[in-house]
């Protein structure tokens, strides 16, 4: 197997339930850089939460790359090497926030470093229930997150504010997220299958999150691009993942990866299926097929 590429995921994939590399893991990832493969971090996160991670891989030594928000920015870890290819504009704020509103889901709305939040009333006794339960202090934001009402993420962006109004949003956001119980995210991902497809990508990449994103931007489409632009076959690259998100990568190249943990929908459009992120899926997957 001739891999030139290695392609991961991180939240579920690369990094593990407590948000870490295993030294396992990190040892093959670099293993395969020094041999000349490159690594590419593709992920739902903007650059201030993949920087760290990046950092511990030493992408920038070895000329690794960065897709950001499910494919909405490139970052290939060289000075001005970051380039955005699309966004959310206030046209789509004001189509898509009244709808949420009507579901009563939470609302987040992204920039690289910021996250506004609207929460519906029914979900802030919760949200302060957990808060309660965690011990986090009274001004812990309430903003939500993938797998809870509160998320643990609150280092990860500068900015957490909570907002009363659409008004309150920036006119350019990176994506949208609706958050809420798993039943009723289910319920609204089929209503947007049905009134809004083929106007923008949305994804669930947990059970209580949707992720909403310009059309034509995905993880998968924009590594495509990268692969054109660089001469790379699909049977040269090896893909790791565990959400819906990571599909339509799997669909780009020939070799990709589920780990243990992904949903079974993600299993069945896999190439195979390795041990769980708690378990070096990556490294496993990696020694198995002779990478390293």
């Amino acid at each position: 197997m001739d891999v030139k590429w290695i392609v991961t995921d991180m939240d579920g994939t690369l990094l593990n339930s407590r948000d870490e590399i295993t030294e396992r893991t990190k040892k093959a990832l670099i293993a395969c850089q020094e041999k000349g493969i490159r690594l590419i971090l593709a992920s739902g996160r903007s650059y201030i939460r993949q920087m760290p991670y990046a950092k511990e891989l030493k992408l920038r030594k070895y000329g690794g790359c960065l897709i950001e928000n499910n494919g909405l920015t490139v970052n290939d870890m060289t000075p001005g090497g970051r380039h955005k290819l699309a966004y959310l504009g206030q046209k789509d704020v004001e189509r898509l926030f009244p709808v949420l509103q009507k579901w009563e889901v939470e609302i987040q709305g992204y920039e690289d470093d910021g996250v506004y939040y609207w929460i519906p009333d029914w979900q802030r006794p919760l949200k302060e229930q957990e808060r309660q339960k965690k011990g986090y202090p009274d001004d812990y934001p309430l903003v939500a997150g993938a797998w809870g009402w509160i998320g643990e993420n609150i280092n990860s962006y500068p900015r957490q504010i909570e907002i009363y109004t659409m008004e309150e949003l920036p006119m350019k956001l990176n994506k949208m997220n609706a958050t809420d119980r798993e039943d009723r995210i289910h319920e609204l991902y089929q209503f947007f299958e049905k009134e809004f497809t083929g106007q923008y990508e949305f994804v669930r990449t947990g059970p209580r999150l949707i992720e909403i994103s310009p059309k034509g931007i995905t993880k998968g489409q924009t590594l495509k691009r990268l692969m054109e632009a660089a001469g790379i076959r699909p049977e040269e690259v090896m893909a790791f993942g565990d959400g819906e998100n990571d599909v339509d990568m799997f669909r780009t190249v020939k070799y990709g990866i589920a780990v243990g943990n992904a949903a079974d929908y993600v299993k069945e459009h896999a190439f195979d299926v390795t041990a769980t992120n708690n378990e070096d899926g990556i490294a496993a997957a990696l020694e198995k097929y002779g990478v390293i």
